[in-house]
């Protein structure tokens, strides 16, 4: 076999068997030591967490695995697996078999993107959502009141925290996107109920910026089958972007309706419409529009980006119509359920 083999008894955590191939990934590791276990091997960094591991196939049955060292300038990738079989002594007892094989060129990539994701959420995100808070408790008075001009910076300061999460929860989204694994389980969505918690859910966010959202009249029986949040992440960006592109006063509406095999949402707003500048290159990455709300809505120049992605993802297009100063209609077309 070209994959590595071993098996593990799990109550003592020894390798009791490794085929050649597993002896040749480990290098002199997996040749020189007599009693090999998943940690002097260096498959697993500690004790601890080999035995939870071991543990934790028992409970499940079978889990991938991954090495945090390097072999030869690579990791081993495999599978473990729980199964009964004779040891030793010819006497049945529990048993678990790791296949491995070096980590490919995908493999390693998709190792990086993980690892960049958990630190923009972890070292990133995180700090940053508690300074925004902290920011927003000094803009509400709550620890005195401030000079115009603290105020002032108070606001930039606050303003540019949102932009900066803004961006980093696009990233995460493209990155989730772009994960091989990060399949979701479609299930029948009839949209009239959907379009009414979307749109319930921003009105704060249109309420802020002077902009009432409104749900229009859509058929009762007009169904898609998609996962829920993916149809739901494509209509809270073309809503917010709507609502930045839209005079104070107005409003933004989104409906649907059946046309063919297709059921065509339509986000619309009355705002000054989109520039002859960018048309072309409306949905393509850290293209950004000069919203007209409000100076001081940022925006990534992502959010199209991801929603053309999703859109395709789930086997629909997406287009605009719009007319200066009279404002744009976005229109998404899903496969009907």
């Amino acid at each position: 076999m070209s994959d590595g083999t071993l098996i593990i008894e799990p109550q003592t955590g020894n390798i009791i068997y490794m085929n050649t191939a597993a002896a040749q990934m480990l290098g002199a590791t997996g040749k020189s030591i007599k009693s090999p276990t998943l940690t002097n091997t260096r498959l697993c960094e500690t004790e601890e967490a080999a035995e939870m591991l071991l543990k934790h196939v028992q409970k499940t049955g079978s889990a991938d695995f991954q090495s945090n060292a390097l072999f030869d300038g690579h990791r081993l990738i495999g599978r473990m697996s729980h199964t009964v079989g004779p040891n030793q002594n010819q006497q049945h007892s529990e048993l678990i078999i790791l296949s491995l094989h070096v980590e490919t060129g995908k493999e390693k990539i998709e190792h990086m993107r993980k690892h960049v994701n958990s630190v923009i959420t972890h070292e990133l995100r995180t700090p940053l959502t508690s300074i925004k808070g902290a920011l927003e408790l000094l803009q509400s008075g709550a620890v005195g009141k401030m000079s115009e001009q603290g105020q002032s910076l108070l606001n930039i300061a606050s303003n540019n925290s949102e932009r900066m999460l803004d961006l980093i929860r696009d990233i995460l989204d493209l990155n989730e996107i772009a994960q091989t694994d990060a399949a979701l389980q479609n299930e029948l969505i009839t949209l009239a109920p959907l379009f009414e918690r979307v749109v319930s859910s921003h009105q704060g966010y249109g309420s802020y910026h002077g902009v009432v959202i409104k749900s229009l009249p859509t058929e009762p029986d007009l169904n898609v089958y998609a996962p829920s949040k993916r149809v739901t992440q494509i209509l809270s960006n073309l809503l917010s972007n709507a609502v930045k592109a839209s005079d104070k006063g107005s409003q933004v509406e989104l409906w649907a309706r059946k046309e063919g095999n297709e059921a065509a949402i339509f986000v619309k707003d009355y705002g000054a419409g989109i520039a002859d500048s960018i048309r072309d290159t409306l949905f393509d990455n850290f293209t950004k529009s000069n919203w007209k709300n409000a100076a001081n809505i940022g925006s990534s120049g992502l959010g199209l980006n991801i929603v053309k992605l999703l859109v395709e993802q789930l086997q629909g297009t997406i287009s605009f119509d719009t007319e200066n100063d009279k404002g744009t209609i976005f229109r998404v077309a899903l496969p009907l359920a």
